[in-house]
């Protein structure tokens, strides 16, 4: 339904502004009638603008306001506030880019729409998720407690990213500086060294013969290199896109020794916190499985859980179905079909979460133990190399003068 801006001066002469669905900009005008005010402006918002500008803002951003918005929303209707009431509350304190979503909300509701409904008309900030439990949370009559629980598995959620991008940022940048040093070595030193060493008219060793080559490659074919190196990212870009091409990056990543199991490890966590929420929500479990199927980003997750969901269908149990998960061990599988048997799964994946969280945490630590030292030891060994190509030559005709 298309949704209305509009700026206009109420009964009382004040100015207010908003937004509204409605059909039609007539019905919309005629709505606005009936409020007795007198339009300013009125003019249809662009829903892809507003999401184009949704995306320019980082989802780590997006997902925090996202859990601020539920944590003020909850506190408000725990007091008795009225939902359409507590929108406009948080209206008037908000500003930025989630204000025209709040607004947009609140006409919904206001209209006779369920909350869920005008949460899922903004994917961009309010995943399956979040729709899902407020829905559930608003037909048990516990929507408070539901809002509460989802600023607190956003919260939770952010705060793993954060843990992870923090430790892994030390690394990275030193690969970036490294990088560009040994490239500034390679393409300005190394070049104004080595004509002094040609000039000399002397045999160069194997060693500065080979680092010639490479210099004279980054100085003399530069551009091909950048299309080169652009036409690989491109490559992968387009692999990645494909989606045979991204189920098979996202092997090859859990294939691999240190960060595969970290983000097997990750994923487990994200896994059982997210279906706990749900469950405690009271969504029923299939219902779960299929939006946490319909939210997974990782390929070979969205598989399993697939299998998952097939075997429910028809009625077997789920612990066959991932007897040969790359994801899920044998632990994580038992406790899911015990759970599910004896209907105490949301407890028991709170507890596995709390201890895939643990592990996340230890596994991040080690990641960086091992990347640290080897991203030293390799640029030292680069750089070192450098050093003693260009030193051989200098070495070895101070020898012949002696």
């Amino acid at each position: 339904m298309p949704v209305f801006a509009y700026k206009a001066y109420n009964a009382v002469g004040g100015l207010t502004e908003g937004t509204l669905t409605a059909d039609t900009p007539a019905s919309a005008r005629q709505m606005l009638r009936e409020r007795s005010v007198k339009l300013i402006e009125f003019a249809p918002v662009r829903f892809r603008q507003r999401r184009r500008g949704a995306g320019r803002m980082g989802r780590g951003k997006r997902q925090e306001q996202a859990s601020e918005f539920a944590r003020q929303l909850a506190m408000l209707l725990r007091t008795g506030v009225p939902v359409v009431e507590a929108l406009d509350v948080l209206i008037r304190q908000r500003a930025g880019r989630m204000l025209p979503i709040l607004r947009d909300m609140r006409e919904k509701v206001a209209s006779g729409q369920p909350l869920a409904e005008a949460l899922q008309a903004h994917p961009t900030w309010f995943d399956n998720v979040f729709c899902s439990a407020v829905r559930v949370g608003q037909m048990s009559g516990n929507l408070d407690g539901a809002l509460q629980e989802l600023a607190m598995f956003v919260r939770e959620r952010q705060t793993i990213k954060a843990k992870l991008f923090t430790a892994l940022a030390y690394p990275m940048l030193l690969a970036v500086v490294g990088t560009g040093v040994v490239l500034f070595l390679m393409s300005y030193v190394v070049p104004q060294l080595l004509t002094v060493l040609d000039a000399s008219g002397r045999s160069l060793p194997a060693a500065t013969v080979f680092l010639k080559a490479v210099s004279d490659t980054l100085t003399g074919h530069w551009l091909l290199l950048l299309v080169l190196g652009g036409g690989t990212v491109g490559s992968g870009a387009a692999l990645y896109r494909w989606n045979p091409g991204r189920v098979w990056c996202h092997r090859s990543v859990l294939a691999l020794p240190v960060l595969g199991v970290l983000v097997r490890k990750a994923l487990i966590a994200q896994f059982a916190q997210t279906m706990a929420l749900l469950l405690r929500s009271g969504v029923p479990f299939l219902d779960a499985l299929r939006v946490m199927h319909g939210n997974a980003r990782n390929r070979v997750l969205s598989a399993e859980l697939e299998g998952m969901i097939e075997a429910i269908k028809r009625g077997s149990d789920i612990a066959p179905t991932l007897a040969d998960s790359r994801i899920f061990p044998p632990l994580v599988v038992h406790i899911v079909d015990v759970g599910q048997k004896t209907g105490e799964l949301p407890d028991m994946l709170g507890q596995l979460k709390e201890g895939y969280e643990t592990e996340v945490r230890l596994a991040i630590g080690k990641a960086t133990a091992v990347l640290e030292p080897a991203l030293i030891v390799l640029m030292s060994a680069v750089v070192g190399f450098v050093v003693f190509a260009t030193m051989m030559p200098i070495l070895e005709a101070t020898k012949a003068m002696q």
